[in-house]
């Protein structure tokens, strides 16, 4: 239990931590102007994803500087909060006198703040995704997150970069921002924590954006505690550790940005520099939202262009923020090129990646079924939530190509109308990029939040002109109460009950892994001579000490390898003369690995073409490690690992 306490207890002070620098953040861009502690936060993480990107270049991540960094930004926040203490507690003070004259404010405040809790408790420590039945509250995927995004953390800590890896498809994909924001986890807790930045404080970040909004668009506290309950009652789709609601928080916040009236009498260049900070920051923490993150950049620039008359400074901006968004991504950048051949997977070149050998997955389908499955797939009511919003969002603040009056309380870049293009422009990006892989859950950090912006939006609506009509906030209430309550209800209700489970596992002290494993992973590396390379395809290679020898993940056999590419579906002895050749003289390999993924006929219509494509890859190496361990000598075996000398024959 006090384990489980200490968790809790550390995830806030993070909060506090990003805080503190988003605070740093806007005395330095925006000193006369004051942000709220959502937009803090967000600017805070962003700055952290940038940072990140600078230490990993630089090979200077360790839990000291983490501790360090950490350490300045908590420092930070406790001043800036004891500064607000009088306002805060005026804000408080004010809201329990209409607590006291409103029991229904009361009860829905209670409400909101219990699931919240539950749901920040529910992360704070989480074990195995239970694959034959899963829910949304799971921890961790024993494919996606074992072989590389726990490996990711740890080989930054260790190493101080996430260094080479040139075997790893997920790798050669992914910038690393996320396993960044994971050392933050890993300098004081353990694996079984990762899940507190998110979904757990995003969460908390993504709900103290909305209040923000609403603190400088005045509503009734019954609509903000109805906005806050629908995105509670929302489950997260979350299938490994890779970022999913931090996105959401990142995208509300360049809305907020974007919208916020104080942006036209800022002076352009520190809008171009938060601007680009944020584009840059979602760019990190995930591959599949680039897309999303690119659009949004453009095409609220392609709005502010055409909304103002001052567009010689709009080109200005744009300029700068796109120089900006360059530099800042890349330290990322040049780590990947030196890890994987190539600047930014696909758009700067393919790099390791199988398809710059010609391994590919071929589409059957058509350009036109893959978009109308990548927008059915995202529970087509949601895209309809999003159209019938944008149109109540347009009939409260009407497009204008001109500058909207003084006195309007938000920015004349109509934020809600370039960013719901936007988003569902990225929702057909991402389907296509991916051939509708697993669209919902690609698709739910970009189009998710826009939901959310648009029903903000709404909810500014003070009433229709005719007093007998109903107001647009009504309509898009009842909407989305309905679709929260009955479409997602199971969901929702399986998901809060895993929340409930998750916090007894970590009230018991759990950990994720075995002493037996540790003891034989221990054994297994000692097999091997110290600084030799290894290519490994273990179960939880994350255990193994990436300072003693020079370690090869493959994560997806096949999906990324050295030049000229790893042999497939030719046999042991071609994959053996290739590693060799490579000089990699040993293969860790586990009985997991050997029936992992499991067979599945490659040839059955309804399956995707890059999961078909996976199976067949792995199952090819699963075969060649199988021949190969009949021809080459075992230099470890405990029954569940082995490692593999291919430079000696087997007697």
């Amino acid at each position: 239990m006090i384990s489980y306490l200490i968790s809790f207890t550390w995830g806030i002070c993070l909060l506090l931590s990003i805080i503190g620098w988003g605070k740093v953040l806007n005395h330095i861009l925006f000193p006369q102007q004051r942000i709220d502690w959502g937009q803090k936060a967000a600017w805070g993480l962003a700055l952290s994803l940038i940072v990140g990107g600078v230490l990993n270049a630089t090979w200077n991540i360790s839990p000291t500087t983490i501790l360090i960094f950490l350490g300045l930004g908590l420092i930070c926040g406790l001043v800036d909060l004891v500064n607000h203490r009088q306002s805060i507690a005026s804000n408080l003070s004010q809201l329990f006198q209409e607590i006291r004259q409103d029991k229904i404010i009361l009860a829905g405040i209670a409400t909101v703040s219990l699931l919240m809790l539950i749901q920040y408790a529910g992360w704070v420590s989480t074990g195995r995704v239970n694959l034959a039945n899963m829910v949304y509250a799971d921890g961790f995927n024993t494919s996606d997150d074992y072989h590389a995004y726990l490996v990711f953390p740890h080989k930054m800590l260790q190493l101080g970069s996430m260094g080479p890896d040139p075997f790893s498809e997920r790798r050669i994909v992914s910038l690393g921002g996320q396993s960044f924001l994971h050392t933050f986890i890993l300098s004081v807790l353990s694996d079984i924590n990762l899940n507190i930045i998110d979904p757990g404080l995003a969460l908390i970040i993504t709900v103290g954006l909305i209040i923000g909004f609403f603190s400088k668009n005045p509503v009734s506290t019954r609509r903000v505690v109805f906005t806050v309950l629908f995105v509670l009652l929302i489950a997260v789709p979350k299938a490994n550790t890779t970022s999913v609601m931090l996105p959401v928080a990142l995208f509300l916040s360049l809305f907020r940005t974007l919208d916020s009236p104080e942006i036209d009498r800022n002076y352009w260049v520190g809008n171009a520099c938060i601007i680009a900070l944020i584009s840059a920051a979602l760019c990190t923490l995930k591959s599949s939202l680039i897309p999303a993150s690119a659009l949004v950049f453009a095409v609220s620039y392609l709005g502010y262009f055409l909304n103002t008359n001052t567009k010689l400074k709009v080109v200005w901006e744009f300029g700068l923020a796109t120089v900006l968004v360059g530099i800042f991504l890349l330290p990322w950048m040049i780590s990947l090129y030196q890890s994987s051949g190539t600047l930014l997977y696909p758009i700067l070149g393919k790099g390791y990646h199988a398809s710059a050998y010609g391994i590919t997955f071929k589409s059957a389908s058509t350009l036109l079924g893959t978009v109308k499955t990548a927008l059915a797939a995202f529970r087509g009511i949601y895209v309809f939530v999003v159209i019938l919003l944008g149109c109540l969002s347009l009939s409260i603040r009407p497009l204008k190509f001109a500058n909207l009056p003084a006195e309007s309380s938000f920015s004349f870049r109509q934020a809600p109308l370039y960013m719901t293009i936007a988003a569902l422009l990225a929702t057909v990006a991402v389907g296509v990029v991916t051939e509708n892989a697993d669209p919902f859950r690609y698709s739910f950090s970009h189009l998710f939040p826009v939901i959310i912006i648009l029903i903000m939006v709404a909810m500014t609506d003070t009433g229709a002109v005719n007093k007998n009509a109903v107001p647009n906030f009504f309509i898009a209430a009842v909407f989305c109460a309905g679709l929260a309550i009955s479409y997602d209800w199971d969901i929702t209700k399986n998901t809060y009950s895993s929340y409930v489970k998750n916090i007894k596992f970590g009230l018991t002290n759990p950990s994720l892994i075995s002493a037996k494993q540790k003891l034989q992973y221990a054994a297994l590396q000692e097999s091997i001579p110290q600084g030799t390379t290894v290519l490994t395809r273990l179960d939880t290679p994350f255990l193994l000490d990436f300072k003693r020898n020079q370690i090869f993940i493959a994560d997806w056999p096949g999906g990324a390898s050295l030049p000229p590419g790893m042999p497939v579906f030719k046999g042991g002895e071609a994959l053996a003369n290739y590693l060799v050749s490579q000089s990699i003289r040993y293969i860790a390999y586990s009985s997991w690995s050997l029936n992992h993924p499991a067979d599945v006929d490659t040839s059955e219509p309804g399956l995707s073409s890059w999961f078909r494509l996976q199976s067949q890859l792995s199952h090819d190496f699963r075969d060649n490690v199988q021949q190969l361990a009949k021809t080459r000598k075992k230099v470890y075996a405990d029954g569940e690992n082995f490692v593999l000398d291919l430079g000696v024959q087997r007697k």
